[in-house]
């Protein structure tokens, strides 16, 4: 067996073995782009530098065109939700009232948050608020209803 095979073989299974670990759909062009070259080196078919080529052109093609649809295809069953998306529905006390051009604050399970109504309206301090989105960092808040303040969180 020429060298190239042994070298084209290695190529496989380091970069099958680094997408195992990583997961980003970024080695696996190299590992496919890897198997044309694989094949040519064990049939001596044709010389190192178009392998080579192949090589690289097989992996950058592939990579430029399928990363994206194969990424959105294997996270179509994914629920990217995280932890403060618990947060919405929550009813909480505004802590510091908000307005137009400043933001309020709320209290949830210990938690200061900044928050701003939905509307963007002016809410006083004391009110009893609903968090209906989140913003970044800061929690998008509307007035509640005052007769179900059996969920409010302090």
């Amino acid at each position: 067996m020429d060298v190239m095979f042994w070298v084209w073989l290695g190529v496989i299974i380091v970069t099958f073995i680094v997408e195992i670990f990583t997961a980003e759909l970024i080695s696996i062009w190299f590992t496919i782009g890897a198997i044309p070259p694989f094949i040519l080196a064990a049939t001596k078919a044709v010389d190192f530098t178009w392998q080579i080529v192949i090589f690289a052109v097989l992996s950058a093609a592939l990579m430029l065109s399928l990363r994206k649809i194969t990424k959105k295809w294997l996270l179509r069953n994914s629920n990217e939700k995280t932890n403060t998306d618990l947060l919405i529905g929550k009813k909480c006390t505004l802590v510091a009232p908000c307005g137009l051009e400043t933001f309020g604050t709320v209290k949830i399970n210990g938690v200061e948050w900044n928050a701003v109504g939905d509307k963007q309206q002016d809410i006083a301090q004391g009110t009893l608020v609903e968090v209906v989105g989140l913003s970044g960092n800061k929690l998008i808040v509307k007035e509640a209803d005052t007769y179900t303040t059996a969920a409010l969180d302090k």
